[in-house]
């Protein structure tokens, strides 16, 4: 039997070989264990394993507290489990056990994927299109000083993006043993740069053609980029399944959305430059006066003439034009 060994991060060991029926694998913290765990909840003698003639594995328990469990199964104190191959959990440590019973599959053809294979090339078009976005900005807004903000805009621009892939570099480190510096700075600025080109081409054609739903596509392609980036990260980083990483992958894109929403309700809240509209105003469609033929609306007009005629004459009589003389 083979018994492998990982860590609650997921670092696997080089894995051990028993020979011989009969042949028996102690795993405790004990150094008189035949495989040493450093797990404080293991007990120093906590399960014996015994290769049996025909190839399978006794799988026991040595009356621990913490117990011992098969592929997520604990295993009974009295008479232990047989097994032909799966995974113990000792404590907090995991042993992958495979005997001669397993099926080992072909050999597996090595392939770098696009992002690996093209990484740098990815960072630096990344980094350079996010910059240019900065840049692009900043011209806009024509400043007095061009060139200085320009040159600020680029370097805010290049600690985010170094910050961002530190910290999932140093992830990576942690689980992987490689940092990667390359592969999640390309994943980091090629994701900027589309969120932040792709948003805003949608603005403009929302303007272009009087279409809002522009707008809020912009926002669902801008979610779409973040979630892809955070699922590589996430994938390069972890040694987490691809449902596991998409469901860390979506709330975190989730929160983020929150939080810039928040932060840019908080931004219009305070902009001079923002007017209110007030509410909507949208006119009935009661009729106030019911429909009359033209003529009933005219037939007043010779009165109202008449009637204006004689306050015309009193007022000249009353107050005679300057003119009237001559």
């Amino acid at each position: 039997m083979l018994v492998g060994q990982a860590d609650p991060q997921g670092h696997r060991a080089l894995p051990r070989r028993f020979e011989g029926a009969g042949t028996e694998c102690r795993v405790g913290r004990n150094f008189d264990c035949d495989i040493v765990v450093d797990d404080e909840y293991a007990a120093p003698m906590h399960t014996l394993l015994t290769l049996l003639e025909d190839g399978r594995v006794r799988v026991q328990d040595l009356g621990t507290q913490n117990g011992t469990r098969v592929d997520g199964e604990r295993v009974p104190v009295d008479g232990g489990t047989v097994i032909e191959q799966g995974e113990v959990i000792v404590g907090r440590t995991r042993l992958r056990i495979r005997t001669r019973h397993t099926p080992i599959g072909p050999e597996r053809l090595f392939r770098r994927d696009f992002l690996r294979r093209h990484r740098t090339v990815l960072a630096v078009v990344g980094v350079s299109a996010s910059i240019a976005y900065g840049g692009f900005l900043q011209w806009l807004e024509a400043p007095a000083l061009m060139l200085r903000s320009i040159t600020t805009a680029a370097l805010l621009l290049l600690a985010a993006i170094a910050t961002w892939t530190g910290l999932w570099a140093l992830v990576s480190k942690l689980n992987q043993g490689s940092w990667d510096v390359r592969t999640h700075a390309a994943i980091a600025s090629i994701g900027a740069a589309l969120c932040a080109w792709g948003y805003w081409l949608a603005g403009l054609l929302a303007f272009a053609m009087q279409w809002s739903v522009w707008v809020r596509t912009g926002i669902a392609a801008a979610g779409a980029v973040a979630l892809a980036a955070l699922y590589l990260h996430l994938r390069r980083a972890t040694r987490y399944g691809r449902r596991t990483a998409l469901a860390l992958a979506g709330a975190a894109t989730l929160v983020i959305g929150a939080i810039a929403w928040i932060v840019t309700v908080g931004v219009e809240d305070t902009d001079v430059n923002r007017v209110s509209l007030g509410p909507e105003v949208r006119l009935g469609s009661d009729r106030v006066v019911p429909n009359r033929d033209m003529a009933d609306y005219l037939a007043g007009v010779d009165d109202l003439k008449l009637a204006a005629g004689r306050e015309r004459q009193k007022a000249l009589l009353n107050a005679p034009l300057a003119d009237a003389d001559s």
